[in-house]
């Protein structure tokens, strides 16, 4: 999306107009990095219901906690393999 295209869609949705002055900040900000869509995205997402919201986020930590899990999973995962490599490196010492 292009700055034109955005302000083409500002004058069609004054209601995005009135959210973009109530998030200058985070307006600016996005729109400095040229990052117009995810301007309009973030305009969407606040007009979600608080439970859509809610329900978005759980799934969202629930998404990062298997992801932690997995994480640890590996982690103990190539622990294991270092000691059991250590154990046949001190076999081999013997």
């Amino acid at each position: 999306m292009t700055k034109k295209e955005l302000e083409r869609f500002a004058r069609q949705n004054p209601d995005f107009v009135a959210w973009a002055k109530s998030q200058r900040q985070k307006v600016r900000a996005l729109a400095r990095q040229r990052n117009y869509e995810l301007i309009v995205q973030e305009w969407e997402k606040s007009k979600q219901s608080e439970s859509a919201q809610r329900k978005l986020m759980a799934h969202q930590i629930a998404q990062s906690m298997r992801d932690v899990k997995n994480f640890i999973q590996n982690v103990e995962s190539v622990f294991t393999k270092i000691k059991t490599l250590h154990g046949y490196a001190k076999n081999l010492k013997r």
